[in-house]
Formats: C-alpha cells, structure tokens, sequence
C-alpha cells in the first residue's frame, strides 16, 4: 500500500476520493523533510518520491516508526478545523525525539 493511501485510510478518505492528494503529499514532504533535518538517517525514508530501476516512483515506506511519525505529522496539519491538531503535534514531536534518540537505527551517520 502506498504512503498515500496509508494516510488517506488514517484520514478516513476514500482511496477513490482525490480531492486532498495534493495537499496529503505536501504534508508528507513537510514531514519527511522535518524528520531529515532533525536528524533522521535518510536510508529510514526508503528513497521516497525517488524513481527505482524501473523508472517507477518509490511511494511506501516500510518503517513502522517512520510511517506512523509521518502520519502524526499530517493528522496534526491536515484541515482547517482541526480540534485534535495540539494532540497529533504533540504526539509527533515526541515520535521524533524518540526517532532521534534510537541513534543505532536512526541517528545520523557518522564519517
């Protein structure tokens, strides 16, 4: 299953509902990028929105850690009116500080 069908099923939209891809994938890179520049290894993302061999777009992700931090992450953004959105934050952050102190899976290389 995709990232994006991942999230969408979390979000409890339809698969065949594509009116909020575009933003479900903006919150996606927002949260990838978040995690990267706060020090998470980039082998955890699984070359994600790159192309394989096959010229075929990489869109899953097989950490559990790193999918469930990222769906944190939209859960918290995604709407407008978003009463839980301190909550999924919150939850998020704290995902992230335990990402970055699982430093033997997760840390950053060192030369």
């Amino acid at each position: 299953m995709s990232l994006l069908s991942a999230i969408k099923k979390s979000l409890r939209i339809s698969t065949d509902n594509t009116d909020f891809d575009d933003e479900i994938n903006d919150l996606i890179s927002q949260a990838i990028d978040d995690l990267k520049a706060s020090g998470v290894k980039l082998d955890a993302f699984n070359n994600y929105g790159s192309k394989d061999s096959d010229e075929n777009t990489i869109d899953s992700i097989t950490d559990g850690n790193i999918k469930q931090a990222i769906t944190l992450f939209v859960k918290g953004c995604f709407g407008i009116e978003n009463p839980d959105k301190e909550w999924y934050v919150d939850r998020y952050n704290y995902k992230k500080s335990e990402l970055c102190n699982q430093i033997s899976q997760y840390g950053v290389d060192t030369l």
